[in-house]
């Protein structure tokens, strides 16, 4: 799969699920922020009402002593205890004259007067000056230094203390329990005496009714909220999977496609090593999918590829994949134990398939790529297995391959060769080769056939077995036969120049050249260029031409020999050859294939064979040439059959234009 779609499909699913986590996250945090500020600002509010009471009593309580006299101290300090007994936020009183002496307490309560410090209070609209005690048991949260308190920053920013004294940051409680209770000592100076009054001022459940309130509303829509973003989140998570779901589809079988085979195959491979397994992975292939589709319709095909998947997925393991590709070709991923175990579920898998339609058997070509440590690219492992069964014929009914890596650099060959003919052919760097054809009664030259070989400038003699196959698969003969016969025309027009005596020189022309109604034309074009005559050039045609557009064959035929071209049908007998094909086409040469002439038994079954055909081709007028003669028997023989024209290494090899001019100069 390609980076740009990789990252197309990691983007859709990024862009579907982010923005609501964001949502979710983002309303998370803005909704603890304001039950956050609520709390601070209800229970700041609370706090300030509490201290402004304490205060206001403790300023009662001053009041009471204005008139204070040792006559009078008996009567006030029984009111004042009357009050406190009214005033359950008062826990205690004491009078300290201005000498620090102690004087009366109604508890025997007395604070410690080295930790007082001085501030302003408003009460009753009056400033008085009142003063402050802090409690020994809260030594850790307070520091007196200087006749001034000054409160630990982490209370500070708990309980927001600023807001209550708004020129001295004085804390002068703690948490109890559930409660927050503050036990502060208010000093009050009247006359020559020091009034200290002990207040408990405690936060109860009802001062918090109110911030409870408002905390629980704010709570419940957060609920709300957070309800609706996760039922949100998870709609989303589900769309996402059936998007997925969507894009690992495929049309045609409805299974798992082909980027699905890619990724998670590349996930199994990477978790391999750390589960100790071993995969493979194959290409199968159904042959001859499209002439199925001719007989039966592409809906017909699509269905049996359908077919196809689901009974070989059934037969699969757990961490196996299979996948439709293409062309009635699927990539299949499985684990094995040893090649002779994979052989045999691959031959069993293929016998499963074979069958699926009744009263018709299927064939397969099987390719298979075992999967090394560390491997994982997919793709690339299943490249190397359709290389395995490129490579394989077409004629066995189970065929299966295992790529090596001289597959690979077949492969490599073949890619070399297709990125470099152009080049070649412009350069000229194929070379004619030219094998004699001996007269078998005199044993002189008659003729010649005119062979391609590619003399590279870096790699040097390529032999035509390393590039022809190549050419006609992909085309480029085409270009050859035209570069070859222009050439040879070239040759011949040169050697009647220089006064030579000429032979004719026969040229390959591929089956693929048929498929043109105009070939004799262009034919002709090519030999007229260079002025020579049509009778010194013999076109070769191969047998197997025949079984194509016989129509447009014997056409061409017939205009070529019009056109005075002698017409050659090169290696009778190599393929199924066919009598009927002598009766329609007017040749004038008959090549007898050299596979007569060897393996077992060729003293009586082929010689009988190449005997009766050098009979029938006389009596149709046909010349006979036999090509791959090695031996002087052989020589022999064909001479007392009457063979025309012999071609082999017998009398020569094929041989450079120069080699082959020295040669036959006489």
């Amino acid at each position: 799969m390609t980076n740009a779609k990789d990252k197309r499909i990691k983007k859709l699913k990024k862009k579907r699920i982010w923005p609501s986590v964001f949502g979710l996250l983002f309303m998370l945090f803005l909704f603890t922020v304001i039950v956050i500020a609520v709390i601070a600002s209800v229970g700041l509010d609370v706090f300030d009402r509490k201290m402004s009471d304490g205060s206001n009593q403790s300023a009662m309580v001053a009041k009471i002593y204005e008139g204070y006299t040792e006559e009078s101290a008996s009567h006030i300090n029984e009111m004042v205890m009357t009050y406190i007994g009214l005033s359950p936020e008062i826990e205690a009183v004491g009078l300290i004259d201005s000498e620090g002496k102690k004087v009366w307490s109604s508890h025997n309560a007395y604070p410690d007067t080295e930790r007082v410090t001085t501030f302003e209070l408003q009460t009753f609209g009056t400033n008085l000056p009142m003063k402050i005690v802090v409690e020994e048991d809260l030594e850790e949260v307070f520091t007196l230094e200087d006749n001034e308190v000054t409160v630990n920053d982490d209370l500070i920013e708990a309980l927001g203390l600023l807001r209550v004294f708004r020129d001295n940051s004085i804390v002068l409680g703690r948490e109890n329990s559930n409660l927050v209770s503050f036990k502060i000592w208010f000093v009050v100076p009247v006359n020559q005496l020091n009034v200290y009054v002990l207040n408990n001022i405690s936060i109860n459940v009802q001062d918090l009714f109110m911030l409870l309130v408002s905390v629980g509303i704010f709570i419940l829509i957060i609920l709300i909220f957070t309800i609706y973003y996760i039922i949100s989140f998870f709609s989303v998570i589900a769309s996402m999977r059936k998007t997925t779901k969507i894009i690992y589809t495929d049309m045609v079988t409805g299974g798992d496609n082909w980027l699905h085979f890619v990724k998670k195959g590349a996930s199994l491979l990477k978790r391999s090593k750390r589960n100790a397994k071993r995969y493979a992975v194959l290409h199968m292939r159904m042959r001859k999918y499209r002439s199925f589709c001719t007989c039966f319709g592409v809906q017909e095909g699509e269905a049996l590829i359908e077919k196809l998947y689901c009974t070989a997925k059934k037969k699969l393991k757990r961490n196996e994949l299979i996948a439709y590709h293409e062309n009635a070709e699927f990539g299949i991923l499985l684990t094995y134990t040893d090649r002779a175990q994979l052989s045999s579920r691959i031959e069993m898998l293929e016998k499963e398939l074979s069958t699926v339609l009744p009263n018709m058997k299927l064939y397969f070509g099987i390719g298979v790529c075992e999967v090394k440590p560390g491997e994982r690219d997919v793709e690339t492992l299943y490249n190397n297995a359709l290389i395995a069964c490129d490579l394989l014929g077409e004629e066995a009914e189970l065929q299966i391959a295992f790529f090596d890596e001289e597959m690979n650099k077949q492969k490599m060959w073949e890619r070399k060769v297709e990125d470099e003919m152009e080049r070649a052919l412009t350069n000229k760097e194929f070379k004619v080769y030219l094998q004699p054809k001996i007269s078998a009664k005199q044993e002189i030259l008659a003729g010649a056939e005119a062979l391609v070989r590619w003399i590279h400038p870096v790699d040097g003699f390529i032999p035509p077995n390393r590039f022809i196959p190549i050419f006609e698969q992909n085309g480029f003969i085409l270009k050859l036969d035209d570069y070859m016969l222009e050439e040879v025309a070239r040759i011949q027009a040169q050697w009647i120049s220089e006064g030579r005596r000429i032979v004719p020189i026969s040229v390959n022309v591929s089956r693929a050249h048929f498929t043109r109604e105009d070939l004799a034309e262009h034919i002709c074009k090519i030999v007229d260029k260079y002025k020579v005559p049509h009778d010194v050039i013999e076109l070769e045609l191969t047998e197997s031409a025949f079984f194509d557009d016989k129509k447009v064959l014997l056409g061409t035929v017939q205009k070529l020999r019009n056109f005075g071209f002698i017409v050659s049908m090169d290696d009778f007998g190599a393929g199924y050859s066919s009598l009927n094909s002598l009766k329609e086409l007017q040749i004038d040469v008959l090549k007898i294939d050299a596979d007569f002439f060897r393996g077992e038994n060729v003293e009586e079954r082929g010689m009988l064979i190449v005997s009766e055909v050098i009979d029938l081709a006389k009596k149709l007028n046909m010349k006979i040439v036999a090509e791959g003669i090695e031996s002087r028997e052989q020589v022999d023989f064909l001479i007392e059959q009457e063979c025309d024209l012999i071609q082999g290494y017998f009398f020569a090899k094929p041989m450079a234009i120069e080699e082959f001019v020295e040669k036959y100069k006489n």
